[in-house]
């Protein structure tokens, strides 16, 4: 016990010693009179410094995100009857332009082979019209008729036609059908829904990128996935919201990952790692960290005139030992010690210690 009391009390000594000596700190260029000739010595003040270089430095943001179909479209009737077929059924999946179902035919088959004859009848008489007004036996307004009654027959056949056509129901894309609205049987109007499809592939990742972090993300980076049940992908930012959400002042950003086996579900929770771009920072220790009038942190080195500089900083990254700062040159003579007593500008006396441990 009174081993640890001499031991504690030799620090205490040492450490008064130490602080009157001025072995840090001499004075902030203050003046000292001299007793004899009442002369006035101007001492400098001393600081401890060490030389960093800057290295390269590439973090990762680390966010939850939740799976999203790239596209979910519901397909609805263009026309008015009756469903004849479903070729498909909800989880199954389909092409681009497929056949998925059938809206009966009725009368409209019939119409559009009404609409071919009686297109096929009006281009006859224009060619005629036409043949009779170039030898001069028929007027310009008896052409124009037959032409007006050719281009209202063409019109009526490609709606016959049209019409026809819209009793195939299509998928617009490849995906899966995500639910199915109606039966057979089941008689549908102009805009009913039948099916809802969804886009899985590629599936999308979406994250809420904070503000201090979204000015590092960019399009086309690189981001790892990964899913409750431990599986992982990889992907790549594919969208960056210009504007924030106001409630939660974060940034919507998108990951697109391949999915050709919808192995990937909608609606999963993931982990998602997204790797910065590598920039030039150093690494320093906390405490070297000071502020500014203004209250800006920054920290302060020694210039090639061996004058204090403070110079703000932008915090990378910090854990209790270290933390990476940007907006310092790439080398540099950094204050470790003595710091808080020098001023912007102030003359000191560096002296080197690479070895203080603060770094």
């Amino acid at each position: 016990m009174k081993s640890s009391k001499y031991i504690a009390a030799s620090i205490s000594i040492v450490a008064l010693i130490w602080i009157l000596s001025g072995i840090f700190f001499s004075g902030a260029g203050g003046n000292v009179k001299g007793s004899a000739a009442g002369t006035t010595i101007t001492k400098v003040a001393e600081v401890r410094v060490r030389d960093i270089v800057s290295q390269s430095y590439a973090n990762d943001i680390v966010v939850t995100g939740r799976t999203n179909a790239a596209r979910t479209v519901a397909i609805k009737a263009k026309i008015k009857g009756q469903i004849q077929v479903l070729l498909k059924e909800k989880g199954a999946s389909v092409e681009e332009h497929e056949i998925i179902a059938r809206i009966e035919m009725s009368d409209r088959e019939a119409k559009v082979i009404e609409a071919k004859q009686r297109f096929a009848q009006r281009q006859i008489e224009y060619d005629a019209a036409r043949s009779l007004e170039d030898k001069g036996f028929n007027s310009k307004v008896t052409l124009a008729q037959s032409l007006a009654d050719l281009e209202t027959a063409r019109a009526v056949l490609t709606k016959a036609v049209i019409a026809q056509e819209n009793t195939k129901i299509q998928a617009p894309f490849k995906g899966l059908i995500y639910d199915q609205v109606v039966e057979v049987g089941d008689y549908v109007s102009v805009a009913d829904p039948i099916f809802t499809i969804v886009d899985m592939d590629p599936i999308e990742l979406v994250v809420s990128v904070s503000e201090r972090n979204i000015s590092s993300v960019s399009l086309g980076q690189k981001a790892l996935a990964e899913f409750l049940n431990g599986e992982t992908v990889m992907g790549e930012v594919s969208y960056i919201a210009p504007v924030a959400d106001p409630e939660t002042r974060t940034f919507r950003v998108e990951i697109t990952t391949p999915n050709p086996d919808y192995s990937i579900k909608d609606g999963l929770t993931a982990k998602v790692r997204i790797s910065l771009k590598e920039k030039k920072a150093h690494k320093i220790s906390p405490s070297v960290l000071s502020l500014n009038d203004a209250g800006q942190v920054g920290v302060k080195i020694v210039d090639d005139q061996n004058k204090a500089q403070f110079i703000p900083v932008t915090v990378l990254s910090d854990t209790s030992d270290y933390m990476w700062i940007l907006g310092l040159p790439d080398n540099v003579r950094l204050i470790t010690v003595g710091q808080e007593f020098v001023s912007h500008g102030q003359t000191v006396q560096p002296i080197v210690a690479d070895g203080d441990g603060l770094l």
